[in-house]
């Protein structure tokens, strides 16, 4: 069990630095492994530093899973934002293309699935029964 500790305590432990070397997106596998032989004293074996090379991979991979799913999320935004201020599709398009320097094809994948969601939603309402009150 990791306890953070309570506020305004040095909450600077081993294990949280150990944890931090390990997870940083900052650092590449080689130099988290000179750290955790020099800072740590832990023997590096073939085994291990391919270990750490691979957590060192998985966290740069969840780093850009998130930065595109963040992009993503802007663009779906900017499509809804413009679609209310009643800008025409090939505009959008367009402006998707120059902002987030996609090629025409991706971009029109992005306006179909905004398009396909809002039809879908609609339509999902249109035949929901409401209650009356």
């Amino acid at each position: 069990m990791i306890c953070l500790g309570k506020e305004g305590e040095d909450t600077d432990t081993d294990v949280l630095k150990l944890l931090h070397v390990l997870l940083s997106t900052d650092t590449g596998s080689e130099d988290e492994c000179q750290i955790l032989e020099e800072d740590f004293h832990i023997k590096m074996t073939q085994a291990l530093e391919s270990e750490v090379s691979l957590m060192c991979n998985l966290s740069k991979g969840v780093e850009a899973k998130g930065i595109e799913k963040g992009i993503e999320k802007g663009i779906q935004a900017m499509i809804s934002t413009l679609e209310e201020l009643q800008i025409s599709n090939d505009v959008i398009l367009n402006k998707i293309c120059d902002k987030f320097q996609l090629t025409e094809e991706k971009a029109k994948t992005y306006l179909l699935k905004e398009m396909n969601w809002k039809i879908n939603t609609t339509f999902l309402f249109m035949n929901t029964e409401l209650p009356c009150y």
